[in-house]
């Protein structure tokens, strides 16, 4: 059997579904992770390697683990940008890197958990992004805005989900967010594209796109942070630029890619690939786009994209998280949000992971758990008393 090792050092809940994808895909699953991990709350895995949770432990028997067993995997999948970003600075050998990392040419390394690396490279291949500039001293917020214009994005270079991204309005928003931003080492300062932005989950094999996904959001966490709902439609504009960064990039394995879709040109403007799966993955069967069936032909070294049937091409599915739209709707107070989950609006129970009872009960338990604070916490403010009493 194909053999995977997926590795979890950050405890997301992004990669609940990921030992589902790959094993309906006729992979094993073994998962090398902390105990008190997301990624262990499901019945798909067939073994477990506990790792320790501090980082240098963690990368340490990672890489031991892997030297002993290299020739039993077929594929080492990093599941979160920061185990990427730790193994992409600890690795200087080249054929542990091809083992490892997902990509085929090491010279474009910078890509992977760096937005400035990221932005270079697209420039260098010639990939249309948004126009930015790299922070460096003696830069003054006029040449900023002659360089970017405004609205502008300020991106903190080793970041994610959604967090170290500051929206810059006018040029004293500038000046205060670089004044409030200590690391400014490698800061990408980008053009803010007037429109949408478009999520497309993507898995790669040597350069090759096998599938993909295209969505809007339409539900996040914050302003800037994790998307709970999504809007998936078929939508091949964006194909050729996929395509191209795959081959250009030597993408290698599943990934992230953003684009801002801006309404006026008409134009795609891509402006993050994350190199490491999400679980959204696993809901790309109900829109034509099964990442599973993906996995089956790169296992018979079938290299061809997957096609969605026609029946799908004039569809639109809204596509919600259960775990994190509830939670979503319970923080934010979101009754309406709620009321569809209980309504069945959209069809939402076909999301809930009735497939694993094992993730459906963690699901429910820590859901449950959210909302048992957030009444207490109410009802302790409506008493007068605070968290310390």
């Amino acid at each position: 059997m194909y053999k995977t090792l997926l590795i979890s050092l950050v405890n997301w809940d992004s990669l609940i579904e990921i030992p589902a994808v790959l094993a309906n895909g006729g992979c094993s699953v073994d998962i090398f992770c902390p105990k008190e991990s997301w990624v262990l709350q499901n019945s798909f895995y067939d073994h477990w390697i506990e790792a320790p949770e501090e980082k240098s432990a963690f990368v340490d028997k990672l890489l031991d683990h892997i030297r002993e067993h290299s020739t039993q995997y077929n594929w080492i999948i990093p599941g979160d940008d920061v185990i990427i970003r730790l193994l992409n600075d600890r690795i200087t050998d080249e054929e542990l890197f091809y083992k490892i990392m997902p990509l085929t040419k090491i010279e474009n390394r910078a890509l992977l958990g760096s937005k400035a690396g990221f932005s270079n490279l697209c420039r260098q291949y010639h990939i249309k992004t948004p126009g930015y500039v790299i922070y460096e001293d003696g830069l003054t917020t006029k040449d900023i805005i002659n360089k970017v214009g405004l609205p502008a994005l300020i991106k903190i270079d080793k970041s994610e989900g959604g967090y170290g991204v500051f929206l810059c309005s006018t040029e004293q928003d500038i000046i205060e967010n670089l004044q409030r931003i200590t690391d400014k080492n490698n800061l990408v300062i980008q053009q803010m594209i007037r429109g949408y932005d478009v999520n497309a989950e993507v898995l790669y094999k040597n350069g090759v796109l096998m599938v993909y996904n295209y969505s809007r959001t339409t539900k996040v966490m914050g302003q800037f942070g994790v998307s709970t709902q999504r809007l998936f439609y078929q939508n091949t504009s964006i194909e050729d630029i996929l395509i191209k960064a795959g081959e250009t990039l030597g993408l290698n394995g599943f990934g992230n890619v953003v684009f801002m879709y801006d309404e006026t040109k008409n134009e795609h403007y891509l402006i993050e690939i994350d190199m490491r799966p999400n679980a959204w993955m696993y809901y790309g069967k109900f829109t034509g786009n099964d990442f599973s069936e993906a996995i089956k032909r790169v296992i018979k070294n079938d290299l061809t994209l997957i096609k969605p049937d026609t029946k799908y091409i004039n569809q639109q599915v809204t596509i919600s998280l259960y775990k994190k739209d509830v939670y979503r709707c319970i923080i934010n107070k979101d009754i309406s949000g709620l009321l569809k989950w209980i309504m069945n609006s959209n069809n939402n129970y076909r999301y809930i992971p009735n497939y694993d009872k094992q993730l459906k009960k963690a699901c429910n338990r820590y859901l449950k758990n959210e909302l048992l604070d957030l009444v207490k916490n109410k009802l302790r403010s409506l008493m007068g008393k605070n968290d310390n009493e």
